[in-house]
């Protein structure tokens, strides 16, 4: 087995057990260790810390799985593993509200480089690191006993993946193919969903609890869904008694799905679509004069990168600051930042601002954060990354 050597003063992130370490705490590599070996890891004066998967030209180059001397980094432990991140899903109960959710969340599930989710019938993953990647068949074999699914898809064309230096691959791994419409069931709402083409790996998961809470702020006269993508959002208002909603979005395709999504749930003519930036419609909405009694903005991540995170604050607070001043006296802005690099504290800032600007008095009602089977290790913070608020607009 390879090992890695840390340089002094580098080693307090693995003792605090954070998964992580990154290049500039490399200061020397033993052995001939190639992308996806374990190796263990150790302090500069020759203390044991941990062991990991190793990707040496990686900007992370070692990514923790056992900080446990005598743990052996092999397919039983691979399988109790994923074994538990199951187990976590029926003790939370998630079953009896969906058959679409998350099963594995990589580090958070303790398993670095795995996604899986389940829709129906199917299992979809996304492997994007070179051990994972060498494990691809030893996974879904797993899953598949462990689940007992139709078929294991893969959608590995994550941008990490590229970083990594791993190719795309897009199709069936194990089992059956999925179709390109699935149908999924979400609180007695059902749902098309593509997880050939679909964005993450399909459908927006990690949203699910969130729908379902906000439904009753959104039974207003008139609703606004920007950034709708398939429309979730504006299932859940109709459900709760919306009159109209306007789905919002770039993507025709989208918009389309979105109003299969109305029909397949008795809401066909409930629904206005609607193709545009979002940031320009608001703007002439505001110049016509149009009012709504709730709002939500679903953004896709606008800071993937700290470098951008400046630009990103604008751009949240730009699109908030427009959606207030649409807002009837009285109404609900639901609205959400999806990017890791903006903490909870910037994106109420970024309201404080548009409020400011808006010249309205916002009170926040509630927060809110990431579906539960989207869980968040203490120790890697970096695993939230949803966050939102339910404000009322006066």
């Amino acid at each position: 087995m390879g090992a890695v050597i840390l340089k002094p003063e580098r080693e307090e992130p693995v003792l605090r057990r954070h998964p992580w370490i990154f290049s500039g705490a490399v200061a020397a590599w033993q052995g001939k260790v190639q992308a996806g070996d374990v190796v263990d890891v150790f302090s500069h004066d020759g203390r044991w810390l941990a062991r990991g998967f190793a990707n040496p030209n990686s900007e992370v180059p070692v990514r923790l799985a056992t900080w446990q001397p005598d743990e052996r980094l092999d397919d039983d432990w691979l399988w109790r593993r994923l074994q538990r991140a199951w187990q976590r899903r029926l003790d939370w109960h998630i079953p009896d509200e969906t058959d679409a959710f998350r099963i594995v969340y990589a580090e958070s599930d303790f398993l670095p480089g795995i996604i899986a989710d389940r829709y129906g019938e199917f299992v979809v993953v996304q492997l994007y690191t070179p051990a994972m990647e060498r494990q691809r068949e030893t996974i879904a074999t797993m899953l598949s006993e462990l689940l007992r699914p139709k078929g294991i898809f893969e959608r590995n064309d994550l941008d990490t993946r590229l970083r990594e230096g791993l190719p795309p691959r897009i199709g069936s791994l194990q089992g059956e193919s999925p179709p390109e419409q699935l149908v999924i069931t979400e609180h007695g709402l059902r749902f098309f969903v593509d997880v050939w083409r679909g964005h993450k790996t399909g459908f927006y998961l990690d949203q699910r609890d969130n729908r379902h809470r906000v439904a009753p702020y959104l039974s207003g006269e008139r609703v606004l869904n920007a950034f709708s993508y398939t429309g979730s959002f504006a299932i859940y208002a109709l459900w709760a008694g919306a009159k109209r909603v306007i789905n919002l979005d770039t993507s025709a395709e989208a918009l389309r799905l979105a109003e299969a999504n109305a029909a397949l749930n008795g809401f066909a003519g409930r629904v206005v679509s609607l193709e545009g930036n979002a940031f320009q419609v608001l703007r002439q909405f505001r110049d016509a004069g149009e009012q709504f009694d709730a709002i939500v903005l679903d953004p896709p991540r606008f800071a993937p990168t700290k470098a951008v995170v400046e630009n990103a604050l604008r751009g949240y607070k730009d699109i908030n600051w427009l959606a207030m001043r649409l807002l009837k006296p009285g109404g609900v802005l639901v609205t959400f930042s999806c990017s890791g690099m903006v903490s909870p504290e910037m994106f109420q800032q970024v309201l404080f601002a548009a409020a400011l600007d808006a010249k309205r008095e916002v009170l926040i009602v509630e927060r809110l954060g990431q579906s539960r089977d989207h869980p968040v290790s203490v120790t890697f913070p970096e695993g939230e990354y949803l966050k939102g608020f339910v404000c009322r607009v006066e």
